[in-house]
Formats: structure tokens, C-alpha cells, sequence
């Protein structure tokens, strides 16, 4: 990363985002970040980002740095030291938002995070732009889904019942709410009755996403030492049960087709289930678990089709990644056990969407894609990097949240 000083004259405008993890992470939040600082950068404003220094590198960070001539400031969060280490977590972030509001006094606070938001309130800032990524209460009710017992199961409880009521007074809190979608708005319904939840748009780096051409592809591949001449079917996400990937795994499985192969990128909990899983269902040689990438932009792109297998998503930034690089997307429908925003994103004519979130739906949309003529595919791929150019642009986002509502 680049280290250098950065020129405060008292003409700047700033804009503070926040969140409580940012790059080296690597998610959609995360990624949101970064790339609305780089488009507030171009609108000739002077960003700043607030986060902690937790981060699944795993890695110490520094607390001041600049990079891109973006500065990061960094709480320290004291992790995994009880009681005392999570008070000085809150004292720790409240003191450098303070500082931060002192000394910059940013025109506009967009927030990412629940938490921080309540940290923010607590420092004095009254005027938050919250950009909700997902609802905490939906989210509970499917990790809880996942069979824990004893004391992992208790303690489980008691953090998603801290992260409910911070994110009922973080969105009690807020200037403003954004989501990214009609789905996300009808979750937050449940959650307030405030007539300003907006809905905007996220964007997607058109300059790391872009679609390669067969040779192209076979080049790529070789170069992430994953020579291959099958159809590559992608999946991108942390390891958890949200993210569907057991349906994705037993359906290439079941779909008997030699000719394909399903790269899962993402690390998580559940890594030790799905290997085994794989080695239970004897498809070691088509299924590849590639772990987290730093550039999952170079997967993408030497993929074939996405797969979107998740049961909640918010919206689903992957599925943007995956338009901009020209790939066709295989989804689920909304149901009662269903909740995505893949219908809001997706045009059904031109992707696959499976009759039913089940391991036999994926299996046959699996089929049907491996059946695909070379002009079909070649239709849905400009679709769709079309699609993901017209309507999704981190600019748009970075001036809409500047925008007043009323």
C-alpha cells in the first residue's frame, strides 16, 4: 500500500464511511467502501474511512495509513479478551470518531454497519446515512439453522439478540436509510415504520469485471494453475450455511455430467462439512474449493456461469460481478424459505432460474446450461455485461447518497 502524507487545506469537503471491517478483507461491504471513497475522490471530495483492525487476513493493520490517497483510520477492537477487551473496543472507536468529527467535520457520514452506527451516535454525529446490508433478525433465524448445541448454541443466542437491538437502534438512529433493493426494504419494513427508506443502487467495477473469450479463458485458467476444458461453474461467498453451497455441491453431483466442474471461492466455518461432503458424494475431480482470494475478479472471468444457490440476499453483489464479466447466472426463485433480490437484478429471459431451491432444480439447471449452444451463451453474456454497464455504477451511488431527501 502506498504511504503518504495527505495536503488538509480548509477548502476540502469530506465524506466519512464507516464500516467495521475494510480491505484486506475482502466482501461486499468491504468492497463498497473502497470503491465509494475512490468515486468521492473523482467528485473532488476528500474521503475518509473509519474501521477496525479486525480482518479475516488475519493480520495486525496500522491504525493510520493511506492508500490511493484515501485515508483509513483504524480502532483497535480487542478481540477474543471478554468483558474488558470488547469496553475498550467501544471506548477505543468512540474516541477516534470523535476525533475524527472534531477534526474533519465531514459533510456526509454514510454507515455500513450496525454497530458502528451506535458508536457514532454515541461520539455526538446526529446526521448518519445508514446503507443497510442485511437484517439481522433474517439472518439469525437461518445460522440458527445450522444445529448448535450447549453453550456454542447459548452464546449464538445471546449475540444475535445484542446485534437485533443494536440494529433497531441503529436504524432508529439514522439520518436516513438507503437499501439496495425492494426485497431489503420490505425486511426493513418489519423493523421500523419510517416512510425514508430509500431504495439506490450499488455499483460494480466494470474495469476488474469484464468477460474474456474462449482462448482468453483458457489462458486465465492457466494462469490460476486450473487447466480445465469442462464448463466451470462459480460460486462466490463465505462458507455458511445463508449461502446454499451444500445444494450447489449435491447438484453437480447429481447431475452426472462429466463435462463440468463447480469452483467454490471463499473461506468460512463450514469448510471441514463441505470437504467431507465432497469425498462422501465421490466428486473430488468436479468440485474445487479455492479458499479466499484477494482477486476473485481473475475467477470470475475464467468461469463459465454463476451460480447464485443462496436462501437470504440482500441483494447479492456477486451477481453483479458476474453480469459485468458476461457470465449467464443460474438463481433460485423467492419463496417462504427464499429470500433474494435475484428477480430484481436478473432478467428471467436471459438467465436460468431454477423451479425451486432444491439439489434436483440446480441439477437441472445444471444440465440445461450444459446443453447450451455456443450462440445462446453468446447472447446472455452480452445481456448481461450490458445490463450490468446501463444500471449499476458506484458514481451514481456515491452522488445519490450526497443527494438531499426529504
Amino acid at each position: 500500500m502506498k504511504h503518504a502524507l495527505i495536503n488538509h487545506s480548509s477548502g476540502n469537503q469530506y465524506v466519512l464511511i464507516t464500516s467495521n471491517m475494510y480491505r484486506p478483507s475482502v466482501g461486499g461491504i468491504e468492497n463498497s467502501l473502497y470503491h465509494l471513497a475512490v468515486e468521492y475522490k473523482a467528485l473532488g471530495y476528500s474521503p475518509i474511512i473509519v474501521t477496525s483492525d479486525i480482518n479475516d487476513a488475519g493480520i495486525i493493520l496500522p491504525e493510520y495509513e493511506v492508500d490511493e490517497d484515501i485515508e483509513i483510520f483504524r480502532y483497535r477492537a480487542c478481540t477474543k479478551k471478554g468483558v474488558i477487551g470488547f469496553l475498550k473496543h467501544i471506548n477505543h472507536a468512540i474516541k477516534l470518531y470523535k476525533k475524527i468529527l472534531k477534526d474533519y467535520q465531514p459533510l456526509t457520514v454514510v454507515c455500513r454497519y450496525h454497530f458502528n452506527l451506535v458508536l457514532l451516535g454515541l461520539a455526538g454525529c446526529k446526521g448518519v446515512l445508514y446503507l443497510i446490508p442485511s437484517i439481522v433478525k433474517n439472518e439469525s433465524k437461518i445460522s440458527m439453522q445450522q444445529g448448535q448445541t450447549g453453550l456454542a448454541k447459548i452464546r449464538n443466542n445471546l449475540s444475535f439478540a445484542f446485534h437485533k437491538y443494536l440494529q433497531a437502534k441503529a436504524v432508529k438512529q439514522a439520518k436516513t436509510l438507503y437499501v439496495f433493493s425492494e426485497n431489503m426494504r420490505s425486511q426493513v419494513a418489519e423493523l421500523t415504520s419510517r416512510a425514508d427508506v430509500y431504495i439506490t443502487k450499488p455499483g460494480v467495477s466494470l474495469e476488474r469485471f469484464y468477460p474474456l473469450t474462449m482462448k482468453e479463458k483458457g489462458l486465465a485458467r492457466q494462469e490460476l494453475g486450473l487447466v480445465t476444458q469442462r464448463q466451470v461453474l462459480l460460486c462466490v461467498g463465505r462458507l455458511v450455511k445463508v449461502k446454499g453451497f451444500d445444494t450447489a455441491i449435491r447438484a453437480i453431483a447429481g447431475a452426472k455430467k462429466k463435462n463440468m466442474e463447480l469452483w467454490l471461492l471463499g473461506d468460512g466455518p463450514l469448510l471441514e462439512t463441505f470437504q467431507q461432503l465432497i469425498i462422501e458424494l465421490g466428486c473430488q475431480g468436479q468440485v474445487k474449493l479455492l479458499g479466499r482470494q484477494q482477486a476473485p475478479e481473475k475467477y470470475y472471468r475464467a468461469a463459465d456461469v454463476f451460480v447464485m444457490s443462496s436462501i437470504h440476499e440482500a441483494l447479492g453483489q456477486t451477481i453483479l460481478e458476474a453480469m459485468a464479466c458476461g457470465l449467464p447466472v443460474i438463481a433460485a426463485p423467492c419463496s417462504e424459505n427464499v429470500v433474494t433480490a435475484s428477480h430484481e437484478v436478473l432478467d428471467d429471459d436471459k438467465n436460468i432460474f431454477t423451479r425451486e431451491h432444491s439439489v434436483e432444480a440446480f441439477a437441472e439447471s445444471f444440465m440445461q446450461v450444459a446443453e447450451m449452444s455456443a450462440a445462446e451463451y453468446s447472447i446472455i453474456s452480452h445481456f448481461n455485461r450490458e445490463k450490468a454497464q446501463e444500471r449499476f455504477s458506484w458514481a451514481a451511488l456515491a452522488k445519490d447518497l450526497l443527494s438531499e431527501r426529504s
